[in-house]
């Protein structure tokens, strides 16, 4: 490992969420401390959501570690049970009580039993819930029947239901109106910004024992705190894959080498990072092309309209001084003569150009790599106005 090599006492980035490692950050700390006033008052639910590797799991064992001075907590790392025996069990084995029983009307009420004989001087119980977002209806209605049971009044189960942010979709079912009814505190984590992602990678180096300036260089947090897109899992990861490569090629502080290398590494895990922007790159989007519309005839003796030939011109050539008078040019069809149809150049004296919005276009025939396809077909609408243009063109003629 590299503790040894950058003088940490600790490992600064470890897989499993260690809560003495929990970062304030931004209104955290306000969240936080709403939600364990709701559930040390014991007035209702609390509730906490956030996207997938935002720290839920790390925030929810900090408050079962330090809310249960006077509380038995107990916390369910894993959502998944399919059914209200399965989370009894679950409760009974967090209290130390036997839990192998078949029926659930029984394991209810030894749930009821162990949780009524807890010595005077606990208030009760702090149930955790975590990934509660994976629990179906008859469990969230189970959770609800725990929160039931009191002394004098006095509520014994506190519960706590963290999960992604469908967590809260799921609670306003109105099948679960009497649970949602009881939710008292409620909070969503949020992305980390650049400069709270910074701060959070030197909180974790300091927490290791380290200091942050000879473990990383400023570029090197820079670069990680853009990359991650403020989420800590990603953080987490590709700041400890950065120092691994870093010790093995004994850079200390490590650099953008470091982290760039590593993040091509982590491109092969299903992990999501925002690509860096390379030095002396341009990443400026080409512009966008744009140029007049122009009308080529077709065997069948009508007319094709192209959009945007010769856009790429910038040569000092017609075409570009067009594209750059007017974003997009068409022809009124309606109000050509025919003879300019035909023309292969229409006379620019007598070329009649009207402002649109839309207008017609062709679909160019099938590549031969999609032969297999049904041919487009033009759209009707071109050639019925050409038709009305040559008729109206035909009468003038006639009339004159």
């Amino acid at each position: 490992m590299y503790q040894t090599f950058y003088d940490l006492a600790r490992p600064p980035f470890p897989a499993s969420p260690d809560p003495a490692s929990l970062v304030i950050y931004g209104d955290l700390g306000t969240q936080l401390g709403e939600l364990a006033g709701c559930l040390t008052s014991g007035q209702g639910i609390a509730v906490l959501t956030g996207p997938p590797g935002s720290g839920k799991t790390l925030c929810t064992l900090a408050m079962t570690r330090d809310l249960t001075s006077s509380l038995v907590g107990i916390c369910l790392r894993t959502g998944q049970f399919n059914q209200s025996r399965e989370l009894l069990k679950a409760i009974l084995h967090g209290l130390g009580q036997p839990y192998r029983r078949q029926d659930d009307q029984d394991l209810r009420l030894a749930v009821a039993d162990a949780i009524l004989s807890l010595p005077s001087a606990t208030k009760g119980v702090l149930l955790a819930v975590d990934e509660a977002h994976r629990l179906g209806l008859p469990v969230l209605e189970e959770l609800r029947g725990l929160t039931n049971l009191d002394e004098n009044g006095r509520p014994l189960v506190r519960l706590l239901l963290t999960g992604q942010c469908e967590l809260e979709e799921t609670l306003a079912d109105p099948q679960l109106d009497g649970l949602y009814q009881r939710v008292r505190g409620q909070a969503r984590l949020q992305p980390l910004t650049r400069a709270q992602s910074q701060d959070y990678l030197k909180s974790r180096i300091r927490f290791a024992g380290g200091d942050p300036d000879s473990v990383m260089t400023a570029e090197a947090i820079e670069l990680l705190a853009i990359v991650c897109d403020g989420s800590p899992r990603c953080l987490n990861h590709l700041a400890d894959s950065s120092l691994q490569l870093g010790a093995r090629t004994a850079t200390r502080p490590i650099t953008r080498a470091e982290v760039l290398d590593a993040l091509t590494e982590s491109r092969q895990l299903p992990l999501r990072f925002i690509e860096p922007v390379r030095p002396g790159v341009d990443s400026t989007p080409p512009p966008t092309a744009t140029g007049p519309v122009e009308l080529t005839k077709t065997d069948d003796g009508f007319c094709a309209v192209e959009v945007g030939a010769g856009a790429g011109a910038t040569d000092g050539s017609p075409v570009a001084d067009t594209a750059s008078k007017t974003d997009s040019v068409a022809w009124d069809l309606a109000a050509t003569s025919s003879s300019e149809i035909d023309d292969e150049h229409p006379d620019p004296a007598t070329e009649k150009t009207v402002d649109v919005t839309a207008f017609d276009v062709v679909l160019p025939e099938a590549n031969a790599a999609h032969g297999n396809h049904d041919q487009p077909r033009p759209h009707m609408g071109l050639f019925s106005r050409l038709r009305r243009a040559a008729s109206r063109s035909t009468d003038e003629t006639t009339a004159d």
